[in-house]
């Protein structure tokens, strides 16, 4: 978990594991209507990254079926700072990730993927409904699950970012 002395209280606010936790379930969610064999474990720390840059939501492409590579040549400025950013969301993640583990939302597989699990959650949290920000975030998580569901493989995803996994 983080603490106040990592984050002020807005952070934590806007870093809560619930909050975040259910746009990866629905992140999740999405990859999984693609690619049954489930999200590798590896790409939530760059989806939820994306999913809360504000930047990077507004000139996320229409359609899921958009090359990744396609899409970095023509964003490579705005991901100039996506390596530092993914860095620092790496406790957030990891609280987000245990948060739905604590709840059987995901599960992790034996090819180490995560899937839904055996609890749910509504498809459109009405609370996401009330806050214009809440909703894009989630509407973006939601589309990145469906687009990196397409890319060949996790290893993949993060070299055309200019990642290491």
């Amino acid at each position: 978990m983080f603490t106040e002395v990592q984050y002020s209280e807005e952070e934590i606010s806007l870093f809560n594991p619930a909050f975040t936790g259910v746009s990866l379930y629905h992140a999740i969610g999405e990859f999984c209507t693609i690619d049954d064999a489930g999200m590798h474990c590896a790409l939530p720390f760059i989806l939820i990254p994306m999913a809360m840059n504000v930047a990077i939501c507004g000139k996320l492409p229409r359609s899921s079926r958009t090359p990744l590579a396609s899409w970095v040549s023509h964003h490579e400025g705005l991901l100039s700072t996506l390596v530092p950013q993914a860095e620092s969301y790496i406790p957030v993640v990891k609280a987000s990730t245990g948060f739905l583990f604590e709840r059987q939302l995901i599960k992790l597989s034996d090819s180490g993927t995560y899937l839904l699990g055996d609890e749910t959650l509504p498809a459109n949290p009405s609370l996401f409904n009330q806050d214009l920000d809440m909703k894009s975030i989630l509407r973006s998580a939601k589309f990145l699950g469906r687009w990196f569901a397409h890319s060949p493989s996790a290893e993949t995803t993060y070299a055309q970012l200019g990642m290491m996994p």
